[in-house]
């Protein structure tokens, strides 16, 4: 491929990756600190640009060098991602990135986000700030070891109001993002057993406070049963509309997920991988995002849609689920740690 060629290339590439509202050339502008003349004749490939302009550019919009050269191989994929370390984490940060992805995907008209899930997918946490703070308080105690909170018990208030305020608006764009969810009556056991290793090591600051937990991972529950009846997304409270967001629910007994997402936006692909429990790697790479999408929409076809439709099998799966909290809340819930 031709230099110029190659360039008009790696600038399609972004373009394609920008949101509606934004003009690439007064981006790329701005951020080379150049006239908007100069940046259309880099865009047009009349103007090659330096190592320094494509290493500025590709920081910039977290891109992969190797993959718009196209320097593949059979068994090599780009991923992009941190680590999250005790030394390295903010937590109000962590938050607003995560809204800031969200917000991003739901800036195109097209969009759709897929979530094969081993847990209840994490943003139905987030309307419930008391469930959402506890289940954060989990990872960060138990799973990344925070020192921090060593020998801390959980107690609802436990963190400041600026990271709390950010909970209700991850949750509405959530709710503004049309896709599906391929769930399992054992999603519910991963909070359900981070629940009972708390409880067995005293570390609900009350029972009260344990109360609380119980109670909104009910609601929580209930008004996923609601969404899917309706076959939408809505906030807790609210009223489905004309500009809700689609929601399909598949139920799956035979595999439990991952708790990958797959997010389409205007005919791109971007799979989000979570490993570690919270650090994610996310691709556009071509090749792993066809597979992904065509591993979901097996699972998908061999699972049953309880959205807008089979109103009996949806009512006995959410049975289960509530019935498994009932069994956690009476201490009957059956775990290794009460052998």
């Amino acid at each position: 491929m031709e230099s110029n060629q190659l360039q008009i290339t790696f600038f399609q590439f972004i373009k394609s990756k920008l949101p509606s509202h934004l003009s690439l050339v007064d981006e790329i502008a701005d951020l080379l600190e150049i006239s908007v003349d100069s940046a259309y004749r880099r865009i047009r490939g009349e103007k090659m640009i330096s190592f320094e302009e494509i290493s500025k550019i590709s920081s910039h919009f977290k891109l992969s060098i190797d993959q718009l050269l196209h320097l593949k191989t059979s068994d090599a994929k780009i991923f992009s991602g941190n680590y999250i370390t005790p030394d390295n984490f903010n937590f109000e940060q962590y938050l607003q990135t995560m809204l800031d992805v969200l917000t991003f995907l739901n800036s195109f008209k097209n969009r759709e986000l897929i979530h094969f899930c081993k847990d209840i997918v994490i943003f139905s946490y987030f309307p419930y700030p008391e469930l959402a703070a506890f289940k954060n308080f989990a990872w960060m105690k138990t799973i990344l070891n925070f020192p921090i909170f060593f020998h801390q018990p959980f107690y609802c208030d436990m963190f400041e109001k600026s990271s709390i305020d950010i909970f209700p608006k991850i949750a509405k764009q959530y709710t503004l993002l049309p896709g599906s969810e391929i769930m399992n009556v054992s999603n519910i056991h991963t909070t359900l057993f981070q629940i009972e290793y708390y409880k067995t090591a005293r570390m609900f600051r009350s029972a009260g406070e344990l109360k609380i937990i119980y109670e909104q991972l009910h609601d929580m529950v209930t008004h996923i049963e609601r969404q899917a009846e309706s076959g939408v997304k809505f906030m807790p409270g609210e009223k489905e509309h004309s500009q809700s967001a689609t929601y399909n629910l598949y139920v799956n007994d035979f595999v439990i997920g991952d708790n990958s997402y797959l997010a389409t936006v205007e005919g791109n692909r971007i799979s989000y991988m979570v490993h570690c429990h919270l650090n994610y790697l996310t691709t556009s790479d071509e090749e792993h995002t066809a597979y992904h999408y065509n591993f979901l929409k097996n699972i998908i076809q061999k699972s049953i849609l309880l959205s807008k439709s089979s109103e009996k099998l949806r009512s006995g799966f959410f049975y289960l689920i509530h019935d498994e909290i009932e069994k956690s809340q009476s201490n009957h819930l059956t775990t290794f740690g009460k052998i």
